[in-house]
């Protein structure tokens, strides 16, 4: 009985560990991207305030669509694998965009690269589907760490605090570092390859929601 007790409390350790992981490194490849987009727009738009209020009108956007979309999928999910599909989307935006971001902006025409609102184009085509997707990442978390009713703030609570501590370490290691250290595009690829093999991750260890991880082929 006692060895029974353990091993559950094992499995909810590893469980919690998995999700918080989830949650912060999908937090930091988030707000990096938040960062980094200034760097992709700056060529063309330059770095004004309308180019940050693009930005970050278009990552707000992200997450009220995300959190809305996350919560649907959370709903009708009943494991980790609806989650790990929207995280190897995200990282293949991620990848993708170091091949077609800076020529999108280059290709827009005179008149949307001069033009005020111009920047908000540039922002929405770049930013709001990888965004979006890491946007629904937190509903269906929520779904996956929640076990008991009695805990639900508390829960819900440590988990957006967790999210939050990804996204602090996001914009200052971008800044600070990332961007000081390595190009544009190699951040970007990093990122994406970070989220790929996380969704990749997911893909092998199962989690359902109200239940205790499973070990790779345990579940089959």
């Amino acid at each position: 009985m006692g060895s029974g007790v353990r091993f559950r409390a094992f499995g909810d350790l590893m469980r919690l560990a998995c999700l918080y992981l989830t949650n912060i490194v999908t937090g930091f490849c988030l707000m990096a991207l938040e960062i980094l987009g200034g760097r992709l727009l700056q060529p063309v738009f330059g770095s004004s305030i309308d180019v940050w209020a693009a930005i970050i009108s278009v990552f707000i956007l992200s997450l009220s669509i995300g959190y809305v979309l996350g919560g649907r999928i959370a709903d009708r999910s009943k494991s980790n694998l609806a989650l790990a599909t929207v995280i190897i989307a995200a990282g293949a935006f991620y990848c993708l965009m170091t091949w077609y971001a800076i020529r999108f902006t280059h290709s827009l025409g005179e008149d949307i690269q001069t033009a005020r609102w111009g920047v908000l184009v540039g922002a929405l085509v770049l930013f709001l589907p990888p965004s979006v997707l890491l946007g629904s990442v937190s509903p269906m978390l929520v779904k996956l760490v929640f076990t008991n009713a009695a805990y639900v703030g508390r829960t819900t609570g440590t988990l957006y605090a967790v999210g939050s501590l990804g996204n602090v370490l996001g914009v200052l290691i971008t800044d600070y570092i990332l961007l000081e250290q390595y190009e544009l595009t190699t951040n970007l690829l990093a990122m994406g390859v970070a989220l790929g093999l996380l969704g990749i991750l997911h893909l092998f260890i199962r989690v359902e929601a109200g239940t205790t991880a499973v070990a790779p082929g345990v579940a089959a």
